[in-house]
C-alpha cells in the first residue's frame, strides 16, 4: 500500500514535468549549477589520510653540532614522547654512518641530525586518532633556537606517490643565487596559515678554512701546489704507506701526524713542509689561510642544479593550499633571473597526473558506455537521452562530498568512473520500456507514463540494492577504509540523485529529443518531396 501511494505521487509528478517540461529542465539545470558552485569547497587531495601505525620525525640542529649536543635533543625527546599513552615503541637514529642504506628522508646525513620512528598502537587500542596524537607530539617539542623539526609523511610515497605534500623545485646554475631564492620563498610560505614543516635542501654550509697558496713564493722554494696538498693531506688525514698482514687478515698502514699536532688551525698553520731543495719551512709562510662555507650537497635534476623546498599541509585541501602559495611567491616566479625556472612537485604533481590519466579514462569509459547503448538501440539520440543520467549523478556526488566532508582524490575519482556505467542502467530500462509499448501503439505521452509506473519498481530495486551493497564499504572504520569508503560513497550519493532524476528528468529529455527529431524529419521529408516534384 506504501509503494503504491509513493507510485501514484510520482506518477502525478511525472505527468506535471512532462506537461512542464522546459520549466522541469531549468529547475534541474539550476540545481545542477547550484551543486557545481560546492566544488572549490570540497578541495582536493591525492590520496585520503590514513591512519599511520607510526610517526616519523626528523631533527636538525645548526651545522657543526657536535653528536653529543644532537644526541641530548634526541634522548630528551625520547622520553618526553614515552609519556603519550598510544605510543609503544621508539627507535632514534643519531648522525651519519657510512653504508647506512635507505632513503634520505628517514636517514639522518651529518652529526647535527637525527630521525626519531614511533610506533602507535593498533587502531583498535588508540585512545586518540591519528590527528590529535600528531598534535600531542608537536606539542612536547622544545622551542630551540635553529633547530628544525620535520615529520615525514611515508605513506604517500610507499602507494607511488611523494613523502611530500608540497614541493617547490627551483632550477638554476648559481648555487648562491639558488640558495637565496629557497630562503625567499620558505620564509614567504612559513607565514601562511596550514602550512607546516617547511624545510629547504640548500642547507646552511660546513664552515671551512680554505687555504690559497702564494705560487710565486712556493716556486721560490721548489714546490708545486699539489705538492704542498699532498703534504698537508698526509698529516691530517693521513697516507697508506703499506699492508700490514696477520693470520690472512690485512689491514692498511697509514702515516699522520699525532692528534694533538694536528687539532687546531694554528697546527697546520705550522706544519712543516719538506722542499725538494733540502730544507722544510713552515706552511704559513706560503699559504694564507680564509674561513669559508662549503655546500653540504649540490642536487641536480635533468642535469640542472637545484633546490627544494617542502611543507606539509594542515588539513585535505592540498589544491587549495598549492593556490595560496602560488599566490604568496607569483612575484618570485615572475621576477626570476635569466636561466632560472620554479616547477611543482609532490604529492601535487601527482594529484594532477593522476587526474589528468582518470579524466582520459572517464571519457573513454563514457564512448565505450555510449557505443554499446548505439549499437542496441541502433539509434544515436536514445543513447544521448540516457547520457543525461551523468550529469544527474554528479550532482549527488558533490552533495554527498559536502555533507560528508570527502575531497576529490584518487579513491572518490575511481568512484565516478563506476557511476560511468552503473547508473546508465536504469535509464536504458526506463527508454527501453518505453520504445515497447510505443511500437505496440501507445501515445508517446501515454507510453512515458505507463513505462514509468511499470520500471519504478525494478529501478528502485536496483538503485537500492546497489546502495546496501556499498554501504559497509561507505561507514567502515577498519584500517584502509580511508581509501575505501570515498569510492564507496560517490556510488551512493550518484546513486541517489540519478535514480530519482532518472524516472523524471529522463523522460522529460526523451520526449522534447523524440520531438525535436519527428520536426526535423518532417522538414527532411518535404525537401524531398519538393525535390521529386
Amino acid at each position: 500500500k506504501g509503494f503504491e501511494k509513493l507510485k501514484n505521487k510520482y506518477l502525478s509528478l511525472l505527468n506535471l514535468s512532462l506537461r512542464h517540461r522546459v520549466i522541469s529542465l531549468i529547475i534541474v539545470g539550476v540545481i545542477f549549477l547550484a551543486s557545481l558552485s560546492l566544488i572549490p569547497v570540497i578541495g582536493t587531495e591525492f590520496m585520503p589520510k590514513t591512519e599511520s601505525p607510526s610517526v616519523i620525525l626528523k631533527i636538525k640542529t645548526p651545522v657543526g653540532t657536535s653528536l653529543e649536543e644532537t644526541n641530548m635533543i634526541a634522548k630528551y625527546l625520547e622520553e618526553s614522547f614515552s609519556e603519550i599513552e598510544d605510543v609503544e615503541k621508539i627507535m632514534v637514529l643519531v648522525g651519519a654512518s657510512e653504508g647506512r642504506g635507505g632513503s634520505s628522508d628517514v636517514s639522518p646525513e651529518g652529526s647535527n641530525e637525527a630521525v626519531v620512528f614511533l610506533s602507535l598502537s593498533d587502531d583498535n587500542e588508540r585512545k586518540l586518532p591519528y590527528d590529535e596524537i600528531l598534535r600531542s607530539i608537536r606539542e612536547k617539542l622544545p622551542d630551540l633556537q635553529n633547530v628544525e623539526f620535520n615529520f615525514v609523511d611515508m605513506t604517500s610515497s610507499m602507494m607511488g606517490g611523494s613523502s611530500t605534500p608540497i614541493e617547490i623545485k627551483i632550477f638554476g646554475d648559481d648555487q648562491n643565487e639558488l640558495k637565496s631564492i629557497a630562503a625567499n620563498i620558505e620564509n614567504r610560505i612559513s607565514l601562511i596559515d596550514g602550512i607546516q614543516d617547511v624545510n629547504n635542501s640548500v642547507k646552511e654550509g660546513k664552515p671551512e678554512i680554505h687555504l690559497k697558496i702564494d705560487k710565486e713564493k712556493s716556486f721560490q722554494y721548489g714546490l708545486t701546489t699539489g705538492q704542498i696538498g699532498s703534504a698537508i693531506e698526509t698529516a691530517t688525514i693521513g697516507s697508506v704507506v703499506g699492508v700490514f698482514r696477520e693470520k690472512g687478515e690485512e689491514t692498511d698502514i697509514r702515516v699522520r701526524l699525532k692528534e694533538e699536532q694536528r687539532n687546531s688551525l694554528d697546527d697546520i698553520k705550522r706544519l712543516s713542509i719538506a722542499s725538494p731543495l733540502g730544507f722544510s719551512l713552515p706552511l704559513n709562510q706560503i699559504a694564507n689561510e680564509k674561513l669559508a662555507e662549503g655546500h653540504q650537497k649540490i642536487i641536480r635534476e635533468r642535469q640542472t642544479r637545484k633546490a627544494t623546498i617542502t611543507a606539509d599541509i594542515e588539513g585535505k585541501d592540498l589544491g587549495k593550499k598549492v593556490a595560496e602559495v602560488k599566490g604568496e611567491i607569483s612575484d618570485i616566479i615572475s621576477n626570476l633571473p635569466s636561466g632560472y625556472y620554479i616547477e611543482f612537485g609532490g604529492t601535487y604533481k601527482d594529484m594532477n597526473e593522476s587526474f589528468r590519466d582518470l579524466i582520459y579514462a572517464l571519457i573513454m569509459a563514457i564512448i565505450l558506455v555510449f557505443a554499446i547503448m548505439a549499437s542496441q538501440f541502433e539509434s544515436l539520440t536514445q543513447p544521448f537521452v540516457v547520457m543525461f543520467t551523468l550529469p544527474l549523478a554528479f550532482i549527488g556526488v558533490i552533495l554527498m562530498f559536502f555533507v560528508t566532508n570527502t575531497t576529490l582524490s584518487v579513491a572518490s575519482f575511481v568512484g565516478i568512473i563506476m557511476l560511468a556505467g552503473i547508473v546508465v542502467n536504469n535509464g536504458i530500462v526506463l527508454i527501453d520500456h518505453t520504445n515497447q509499448l510505443r511500437k505496440s501503439g501507445i501515445e508517446k505521452h501515454k507510453a512515458l507514463i505507463q513505462a514509468g509506473g511499470d520500471r519504478m519498481r525494478p529501478i528502485f530495486i536496483t538503485a537500492l540494492t546497489t546502495i546496501a551493497g556499498m554501504l559497509p564499504m561507505a561507514i567502515s572504520q577498519s584500517r584502509g577504509s580511508e581509501l575505501k569508503s570515498p569510492m564507496a560513497l560517490t556510488v551512493i550519493g550518484g546513486l541517489i540523485t540519478a535514480t530519482f532524476f532518472t524516472l523524471v528528468i529522463i523522460p522529460v529529455i526523451y520526449s522534447i529529443v523524440d520531438h525535436i527529431s519527428y520536426k526535423t524529419g518532417k522538414k527532411m521529408e518535404g525537401k524531398i518531396i519538393e525535390k521529386i516534384d
